[in-house]
């Protein structure tokens, strides 16, 4: 019998040079799922809204300071679905005060927040003492 779920943990340095190794993880994992409508936007939405919360852990949290990104990625068979946890210890943030961008208007950034909830089924932050934990869902 097969396992429930498989899990993969990493812990990488928070910088952007390794986002690659993740995108490269989640990729691998998502591969095995043959339930999947069209795999290929998919994994790609995925890799992007994990990207963009770890740009903000390291552009924000850490303010590009030295720090590490624990993840867990949990890929549950049934039902299908990706969990993604980040968690790391930056400062923490209030997403209420995060407002949602314009999008009449074009800007470099501030569409984080926005492409993860946009891209994924579920999407919790919490902060705990000491760090962040992030919780990102997509049903596969």
């Amino acid at each position: 019998m097969a396992a429930l779920s498989d899990t993969i943990r990493l812990d990488l340095p928070a910088t952007p040079r390794y986002l690659n190794v993740l995108g490269d993880c989640i990729a691998a994992l998502l591969t095995h799922v043959n339930t999947i409508a069209d795999p290929q936007t998919t994994i790609y939405n995925i890799q992007l809204a994990v990207h963009e919360a770890c740009t903000n852990i390291i552009d924000h949290a850490y303010e590009s300071s030295e720090g590490r990104i624990n993840i867990t990625l949990m890929l549950d068979w049934q039902p299908a679905r990706l969990t993604v946890e980040l968690i790391d210890t930056g400062k923490p943030f209030d997403p209420a005060n995060v407002p949602p961008p314009d999008l009449d208007q074009p800007h470099v950034r501030g569409y984080g927040l926005y492409l993860m909830k946009q891209l994924m089924d579920e999407v919790v932050y919490q902060p705990m003492l000491g760090g962040n934990h992030w919780r990102l869902i997509k049903n596969l």
